[in-house]
């Protein structure tokens, strides 16, 4: 399976403690992540309680496995039915779920099976890239179906037994230097280009856009945040 994310992105820790930081209020303690990727959020998710970690890349679980050997990861398909038996309603009271729908054609039966999983009240928090006009080689590399805007992903969440609470546009800057990616020509995610991007983007861009964030958080950024509370 080709990698859908950027090496550099699992030692972005600036990144990675923004996203945990606006969405620290809405966690529980018996937390499932869905789609773990490189696996470092574990660092924060893990200590929350009860954690699991699922993925449909068996390469994404492997490398979890070695890297942080006291975390439970497993091999899952959220769309499947297998899935929904393995974590019925109740079993957790937190879903983590960061850049995965967007690689799904049904994403409304990915929102229900997560939703399945809560018990009631428990949270959804989902991150997904925003806005199609950013579309470019790195999505279609990634394998990105849509990037979404507020009314695809209220579209992903019809009919499911969820109260959506917050729906906000996250990192703007990002999103200038994704569109600005988007006119350039690009072969692998896992470039050296890309990764030095994401490196200084971490260390020195990060707190602009961390400043700028509360003034553009209604209608631009790179990412769309959906917090969700289960009925």
């Amino acid at each position: 399976m080709a990698p859908t994310f950027s090496s550099a992105i699992a030692d972005a820790r600036n990144y990675m403690d923004w996203i945990v930081g606006t969405l620290r209020p809405y966690f529980g303690r018996d937390v499932l992540e869905v789609g773990i990727g490189h696996g470092s959020y574990y660092e924060y998710l893990g200590k929350l309680g009860s954690y699991h970690g699922v993925d449909i890349d068996p390469n994404n679980v492997a490398t979890s496995r070695v890297r942080y050997p006291g975390g439970s990861f497993e091999l899952a398909d959220i769309c499947s039915e297998a899935f929904r038996s393995r974590f019925p309603p109740g079993s957790v009271d937190t879903v983590v779920c960061c850049n995965v729908i967007e690689h799904i054609e049904d994403d409304n039966r990915a929102v229900a099976n997560m939703a399945n999983a809560l018990a009631p009240g428990g949270h959804l928090l989902i991150l997904v890239p925003a806005l199609n006009q950013l579309y470019g080689d790195l999505d279609r590399l990634a394998g990105h179906y849509r990037r979404y805007d507020k009314g695809l992903m209220l579209k992903a969440c019809a009919g499911v037994p969820i109260e959506v609470l917050d729906l906000r546009y996250f990192n703007s800057i990002g999103g200038l230097a994704w569109w600005i990616n988007s006119f350039v020509r690009h072969q692998s995610l896992d470039d050296s280009g890309v990764n030095a991007q994401i490196r200084i983007f971490d260390k020195y861009v990060l707190p602009v856009s961390r400043f700028v964030d509360p003034l553009t958080r209604n209608f631009f950024g790179q990412s769309l945040i959906c917090v969700a509370r289960k009925s």
